[in-house]
């Protein structure tokens, strides 16, 4: 290979390197360690790592990158991918146009061939050049499905006790403790202890989805004093040891084919399905609007088990919570709550990007003089 033709592929990986796009990341584009590490993890899922070391392994073709990028539901999902894609090509590129750069003042001109004509060479140059404006060209975004929560819209304020009345035979009990619990279907196939003292009924849920870094080993709490708490009090005085109880079930997803069935006969025009994960977002939306009364910010992520607070914002609303107050107390939890969403929110307003809560009363106090 001629010289100029090696030239013209280092100006190639040059001009991909630092594009004439005045909005578009270069090569000197610094980033958080923390987003830097999570490009690095998404570009290992687009173009694969090891294993062991995940480190990404070098691409010899571009093609199914490419592809595997635009297989994104969403269009963030598409442009986080492709930045991630971009920022560990721009990194690895960068680090090739050094070595090329090294053999090229030593004289080695087999090797800075050997370099910039290598498959991993001109798989970085496409990968570099590719914004996320090219990956969405003809891409269209899957129409996503609704969410959970949205099993709650219009259903009347006193949904939990209309289900309740209508529940019957073998899983009414623990229809009654999904209602008053939030638990999920897999926890009550762990099984739910009832636990009555002198100051209440109380619940100890023992977790599911739970790893290392997520999910509450155990959690306990006092269900809030109700009807539907008096019903399960009630059972348990029928019992042989009315101070204690547990709630088992071998397929969880048999208490929300109960609750589906039951949901249709009471609100046949419906479209959403009830199930236990209304209840679960029904005792989040609860836990919300107690939370905007004063309540512990905590109170969703300790009441569902969680470990990270910005999980509860894919639950439902406190505009949606309606009827009774269900939201437990006494809550104790096996590990602290992480606070990643309110962290991010402290730095946007650190930022300027949200207005505190003082330049919101400044800006109604501004528009009252003005409408005076």
């Amino acid at each position: 290979m001629s010289k100029q033709a090696i030239h013209d592929q280092i100006r190639a990986a040059e001009k991909a390197l630092k594009p004439s796009d005045d909005y578009a990341a270069t090569v000197d584009t610094e980033v958080t360690p923390g987003t830097a590490e999570q490009y690095d993890a998404e570009a290992g899922r687009m173009i694969g790592s090891d294993p062991d070391t995940k480190k990404i392994i070098p691409p010899r073709n571009p093609d199914p990158i490419i592809a595997k990028v635009r297989t994104a539901r969403t269009k963030a999902t598409l442009r986080k991918r492709a930045r991630s894609v971009r920022h560990v090509a721009l990194k690895h590129l960068s680090q090739l146009l050094k070595f090329a750069d090294q053999a090229q003042r030593a004289g080695d001109w087999n090797e800075v061939e050997r370099i910039v004509m290598h498959p991993v060479f001109q798989a970085y140059i496409v990968l570099a050049r590719m914004m996320p404006a090219d990956y969405a060209n003809g891409w269209k975004p899957v129409r996503p499905r609704k969410g959970k929560k949205s099993s709650l819209l219009r259903l009347p304020a006193d949904w939990r006790e209309q289900l309740a009345a209508r529940s019957r035979g073998q899983f009414r009990v623990p229809t009654l403790m999904a209602l008053m619990t939030g638990c999920r279907p897999q926890e009550l196939e762990k099984g739910v202890f009832l636990i009555r003292t002198e100051t209440g009924l109380y619940v100890r849920i023992r977790g599911a989805k739970v790893t290392e870094k997520s999910g509450q080993k155990f959690r306990r709490f006092r269900l809030a004093d109700h009807p539907l708490t008096d019903e399960l009090i009630a059972i348990m005085q029928q019992s042989k040891t009315p101070a204690r109880m547990i709630v088992k079930v071998e397929h969880g997803n048999s208490v929300t084919t109960h609750l589906r069935a039951i949901g249709h006969k009471l609100w046949p025009r419906r479209t959403e399905t009830i199930t236990v994960y209304t209840a679960r977002h029904g005792m989040a939306a609860a836990c919300k609007a107690a939370i905007a009364e004063g309540a512990d910010p905590d109170l969703v992520s300790q009441v569902l088990g969680h470990i990270v607070d910005e999980t509860a914002s894919y639950y439902g609303n406190r505009f949606q919570s309606g009827g009774r107050i269900i939201v437990p107390s006494n809550i104790k939890v096996t590990k602290a709550i992480k606070h990643k969403q309110r962290s991010r929110i402290e730095v946007r307003r650190l930022d300027g990007e949200i207005p505190s809560k003082k330049h919101h009363v400044d800006m109604r106090l501004k528009l009252s003089h003005q409408m005076q």
